[in-house]
Order: structure tokens, then C-alpha cells, then sequence
């Protein structure tokens, strides 16, 4: 029989199916704790005295399992990481660097206005902008 939360209860441990857990009711008349949409189920203390070494050797078993678990995860983030640092650096090294008797960066050698033989136009934004800092270089 399910009994809701906030409802009083008689002492005794009663099971939240949803949350997976115990709640322990110590005198006749208490509220059962959680949200009101919550249902809890009564447990007989015996079923509790017998699930109890139950749920222990459970977590003796699965907390090496977990642990082992964690570390495999933890070496194959290690492992994925380095791979990505490796390309990463073999990818800088490979790229070809700066050779002598280059400009780079100068805008010289890839200037299309230049090969042209004209000025390149520029936008009225920044004719009205290169006017206005000739004026206040005059003053």
C-alpha cells in the first residue's frame, strides 16, 4: 500500500521506490519526509534486517567495479587528449615557416590596386574620417 509524503505514518522504515530510499519513522504520528507527489511503501523491520547485508555486499562488489571503471575512463581521456596535443604539434611543425627574402605581412607583394596602376577606391566612411584628421592635424 503506498502512502503519499507529509502523510502520518505509525515508527517503522518505510521505501521511496522512485528515489530509492529509506526513510526511518521513529515515533507513531510523524510525516513521512519529501514532496507531496511521493509515495512511500511500509518495510517490515525483518525485510530490513535481511536486506540491509544485502545492499552492503552489493556496494563491496560494485564500488571496485565503479572505481575501475573511473580510472579506464580517466587513461582513455589521457589518451585521447595526447593524440590531439601529438597532431596538433606535428601539424606546427610540418607547416612550412617564413623563408628568407619574403615580406610578409608588408602588403607589398599581393597589393591588387598596385598591379593595377591605380589606387584602390576606398569606402566614403573612411574618406569623411581620413578628412576630419586632416583638419585637426591643420589646427
Amino acid at each position: 500500500m503506498a502512502i503519499t509524503s507529509g502523510t502520518p505514518v505509525k515508527g517503522g522504515y518505510y521505501f521511496n521506490s522512485r528515489r530509492w530510499t529509506f526513510a526511518r519513522v521513529e515515533k507513531d504520528g510523524e510525516t513521512l519526509p519529501g514532496a507531496r507527489n511521493e509515495r512511500w511503501t511500509r518495510v517490515p523491520v525483518p525485510i530490513v534486517i535481511a536486506a540491509a547485508p544485502v545492499l552492503g555486499g552489493m556496494f563491496v562488489v560494485a564500488f571496485p567495479i565503479i572505481g575501475l571503471v573511473a580510472v579506464g575512463v580517466a587513461i582513455g581521456r589521457k589518451l585521447g587528449g595526447g593524440v590531439k596535443e601529438t597532431a596538433t604539434d606535428l601539424a606546427a611543425n610540418l607547416a612550412p615557416g617564413p623563408l628568407p627574402g619574403e615580406a610578409h605581412l608588408t602588403g607589398k607583394a599581393g597589393d591588387k590596386a598596385e598591379k593595377a596602376g591605380g589606387a584602390a577606391p576606398a569606402a566614403p566612411e573612411l574618406e569623411k574620417l581620413a578628412s576630419e584628421i586632416e583638419e585637426k592635424r591643420r589646427k
